[in-house]
């Protein structure tokens, strides 16, 4: 299963990923080890106070020397509501205040079981389908036609639908609706292709309908993972604007595993929990997501980013991919918030410290959907 992820991120990244640079070490795939005294989590009641899980360095792509002035200057934005815990509390369904000492102990014992493990082992996830690699290979193709990609993704049931519907988006506004394959093949090019493959490719590993607490949260999950990537796109300056797309559709990737470990430790659908629950999920679901990445052997700017997501007990020295990644997580949750009318975005104190483009970010971000998502259906492989 890895080697068959690692193959189609490499495709998916394009053949300017293949090597790595002969003058950087490669990331260690299992240096990261869960912390070998859970009892450490302490949530007893009227304080609980519980350290945040600080898994060692992965050694990834050192920055050069040239940039480090740079990187240095990189601040992470912190808004000023929140949003994370509001977020985290929307999608475990406002369980109420309060904690239960036994509940949260068993589910951060069991996190960290599942970071000292080999992760292919430990948890499933979803096969790519088939046709994908087959149509990454080809896009990198100069001569393939419009008409010989539409007869691949028509292969496909949901990458048709998928197509059809992202050209008949907002974003392309067409006068009258598209129905034919190799004319929106056509409308949306390479770059557009690219984007919608990924997604295709992510949607069955994020949207998993499962136990009590995937099937509330997978939905929200995947909803603040698309716009997490939009974001990504719109605010790339400087950098490849497809790998922080792809970033951003990776940043949860972690987020719902734990979820599905939620829903094999916990019998009931919700359990109150202490203050300090949630940064710790939230940094072990990270550290998920960056030691999958590095499973499927992703770029190591785009690992580095992931990783920086995690925390740490040290300042963190921003690298640009990972600073992009946590202010647009960070808006992209702000969105789907107010779109759910758990924030009224008429709040000033949604947007300080946002630049101009950023809150531009924030405030169309609904109208600079890449996709309309509305009937398309799970794809059959990601149901076995």
């Amino acid at each position: 299963m890895a080697n068959t992820l690692s193959k189609f991120f490499n495709r998916l990244f394009g053949a300017e990923q293949a090597a790595p640079v002969s003058n950087q070490p490669t990331p260690a795939p299992e240096v990261v080890a869960a912390p070998k005294t859970p009892e450490a989590v302490v949530t007893a009641k009227p304080e609980p106070e519980i350290a945040t899980p600080q898994p060692e360095p992965v050694p990834v792509a050192e920055t050069p020397a040239s940039s480090t002035a740079t990187i240095e200057k990189l601040v992470a934005w912190k808004p000023a509501l929140p949003v994370d815990s509001l977020f985290f509390d929307w999608v475990m369904g406002y369980p109420g205040e309060g904690g239960s000492f036994e509940t949260e102990q068993t589910v951060m014992q069991a996190l960290y079981k599942l970071l000292a493990s080999d992760l292919n082992d430990a948890v499933i996830v979803p096969r790519v389908p088939s046709v994908i690699p087959q149509l990454l290979s080809s896009l990198r193709s100069k001569t393939i036609s419009a008409g010989e990609l539409s007869r691949q993704i028509v292969k496909d049931v949901v990458l048709v639908g998928e197509v059809i519907n992202t050209v008949n988006s907002a974003l392309y506004n067409p006068a009258d609706r598209i129905n034919s394959l190799e004319k929106a093949v056509m409308i949306l090019g390479e770059e557009g292709l690219r984007l919608v493959i990924a997604k295709v490719a992510f949607r069955p590993i994020i949207n998993l309908n499962a136990g009590q607490f995937t099937r509330r949260a997978a939905p929200h999950i995947w909803g603040q993972s698309e716009k997490c990537a939009v974001a990504c796109h719109t605010l790339a300056r400087d950098m490849d604007p497809f790998h922080a797309f792809l970033t951003g559709l990776m940043k949860n990737v972690g987020l719902i595993i734990a979820f599905r470990l939620l829903d094999q430790t916990c019998e009931q659908g919700k359990f109150k929990y202490s203050p300090a629950f949630q940064p710790i999920f939230s940094s072990v679901a990270a550290t998920l997501s960056y030691r999958i990445a590095q499973r499927w052997e992703f770029p190591e700017h785009v690992i580095l980013a992931l990783q920086q997501q995690a925390g740490g007990r040290k300042a963190i020295e921003w690298s640009p991919l990972g600073h992009l990644l946590h202010t647009a997580d960070l808006i992209a949750k702000m969105r789907l918030l107010v779109n759910h009318g758990q924030l009224n975005s008429s709040d000033k104190k949604l947007r300080i410290g946002l630049n101009p483009a950023e809150v531009s970010c924030f405030d169309h971000l609904n109208e600079i959907q890449l996709y309309d998502t509305t009937g398309v259906q799970q794809h059959p492989e990601a149901q076995t």
